[in-house]
């Protein structure tokens, strides 16, 4: 038949997987996705070799999943003096008598001494986070994905996107004064930093609170204030905020920037 109830009684059993995932597309969106909820599978080390991914829903190919406990996932050891980016990823798997599931599946990189590329992933993976390792340590872990927008705030986000949070001081010594604010997902940082020694390799300055942290690594100059080296400076997705000069050493640098926040 043409036409068909899924939400409702017709006397017989009569809903499948996929007439959910339809209706599952037709609200949410045809892409894989990670819904917001629990944890948001956050991402932590659990051991040299192991993480942990943290409770979380999500949707492969219109069919909804969810990770109700903590699961601890196997990193293969790096090797000496070479790089590797592996792939964490919700896999959709399909039976020959249609029985079906969703597995979390770690995708390895190739080694290699050149900074690493990402394995192929297929299309009807969904990608959850990128795990890098210099030599046999685990160095950097990165979410991608964001996670959807609950249609219970949606009729929130038209005021959010014009919301202020005024200026809020991320760091205030005598040496220091940064601060940032946020206007709907739009995050403003401003800084200067005096009597404080950079030179040519990355030095932490602090860390941005969460609802100042962007979606993306961001890379933005600085002007030295006592002399004409370049500065650059760099907001991880954790929030910690960097400075570098591209030759020598400055006391101070100014900086004012502006990107996507993470979602909130």
């Amino acid at each position: 038949m043409s036409f068909e109830i899924v939400d409702g009684m017709t006397g017989s059993k009569h809903i499948s997987s996929d007439d959910l995932s339809a209706l599952n597309e037709a609200t949410i969106g045809e892409e894989n996705c990670v819904l917001r909820y629990g944890d948001n599978f956050d991402l932590t080390m659990s051991s040299a070799n192991h993480v942990t991914l943290g409770t979380g829903v999500g949707m492969v190919g219109g069919k909804r999943f969810w990770n109700q406990a903590p699961t601890t996932l196997t990193i293969e050891s790096g090797g000496q003096g070479v790089f590797r980016n592996d792939i964490i990823v919700a896999r959709y798997s399909r039976t020959a008598e249609g029985i079906e599931s969703v597995e979390p599946v770690v995708i390895k990189g190739t080694p290699t001494t050149v900074p690493p590329s990402d394995p192929e992933v297929p299309a009807t993976d969904l990608k959850l986070w990128r795990i890098t390792l210099n030599g046999i340590n685990i160095t950097s872990t990165r979410a991608l994905f964001s996670a959807v927008t609950p249609l219970a705030t949606l009729g929130s986000g038209v005021s959010e996107a014009t919301a202020d949070s005024n200026w809020y001081a991320a760091y205030k010594t005598d040496e220091i004064d940064i601060r940032a604010r946020r206007i709907g997902s739009t995050v403003f940082l401003n800084g200067k930093i005096r009597a404080y020694e950079i030179n040519t390799s990355w030095k932490s300055i602090t860390t941005i609170p969460w609802w100042g942290k962007p979606d993306i690594q961001t890379y933005f100059p600085g002007a030295s204030t006592d002399g004409n080296n370049v500065v650059q400076m760099n907001i991880e997705p954790d929030g910690v905020l960097y400075a570098k000069t591209l030759g020598g050493t400055v006391k101070g640098v100014t900086f004012s920037a502006c990107y996507p926040g993470v979602a909130k």
